[in-house]
């Protein structure tokens, strides 16, 4: 049976590896992939959402989707917990000429006014947030009609060329990671949970009042990575930041002789998963 993965399980609470991004917050910025241009169209759509709208980020990491919404005219409040990584945010939103409240907090703290913003928003970041009581918290502060839209990249092995000698690599190393073995850039790590919004409504809406025409979509694209982007990009996943330093260098040594051997350069598909929830109007 594969390993449990972040998204299957509480890991919330983990705070080392929550916080255990801001160690590498430049190399973040630069190596993790953005987001698809018909997501962001999708979730203003769907949330009705007018320039001038007032939208909360919340695990805004260096502003990655922050800035994408907040370039389209949107009034962006992002909130995140790791003061190197919302240090990095602010000055990308700066060097881009944007305007963004930004709250060096956690969400289940952040002081947030009530029916305040119209969409809630949250990049590769909603399964760290408490799940106990992430739903109400964003049904507090979205107004009627607001969305709710956690997105995720997720690389896809299964098909691809290097998956086998990947697997292996990684398998020389499980015992040794920080965490469960699960996480994203494995090829063991098992796919996220809710695949369709059939899964999302169950996972996280069974008998709410508060959220209706749940939704969920996909998005397919590639990116080619050279054997130091992919490694650069290893670096910044919490399971691989938080993995004693021999096992570590055994584990980026084995890809990186892996990907040499493939040419240099190798073709990654990722599938990005929208999840919508409309704000019930009572």
């Amino acid at each position: 049976m594969p390993p449990v993965s972040d998204y299957e399980r509480d890991v919330s609470t983990d705070q080392r590896r929550r916080l255990s991004f801001g160690s590498v917050a430049e190399q973040y910025d630069r190596h993790r992939p953005s987001y698809p241009t018909e997501l962001v169209d999708a979730v203003l759509e769907y949330g009705n959402a007018q320039p001038g709208d007032r939208i909360l980020d919340v695990g805004a990491g260096t502003g990655r989707a922050t800035l994408l919404f907040a370039e389209r005219g949107y009034e962006l409040t992002a909130i995140e917990p790791d003061s190197e990584m919302a240090a990095v945010a602010s000055k990308r939103a700066a060097t881009a000429g944007l305007t963004i409240e930004l709250l060096n907090t956690d969400f289940e703290r952040a002081q947030l006014p009530a029916h305040g913003f119209q969409g809630l928003v949250s990049g590769t970041a909603w399964h760290w947030i408490n799940p106990a009581t992430r739903n109400t918290l964003a049904a507090r502060v979205l107004r009627p009609g607001g969305v709710l839209a956690p997105f995720w990249n997720r690389p896809q092995w299964r098909d691809n060329p290097l998956r086998e000698q990947l697997d292996r690599i990684y398998t020389s190393v499980e015992e040794e990671f920080a965490a469960a073995p699960g996480g994203v850039m494995t090829p063991f790590g098992s796919p996220p949970r809710v695949r369709n919004a059939a899964d999302w409504l169950k996972s996280e809406f069974a008998g709410s009042v508060e959220f209706t025409d749940v939704d969920a979509r996909v998005y397919e694209w590639q990116q080619r990575y050279t054997t130091a982007e992919f490694i650069a990009l290893l670096g910044t996943h919490s399971d691989h930041i938080t993995l004693p330093d021999a096992p570590r260098e055994r584990l980026y040594s084995g890809i990186r002789a892996m990907i040499d051997g493939a040419g240099g350069s190798f073709e990654l598909t990722y599938l990005t998963l929208l999840c919508l929830a409309r704000r019930g109007a009572t």
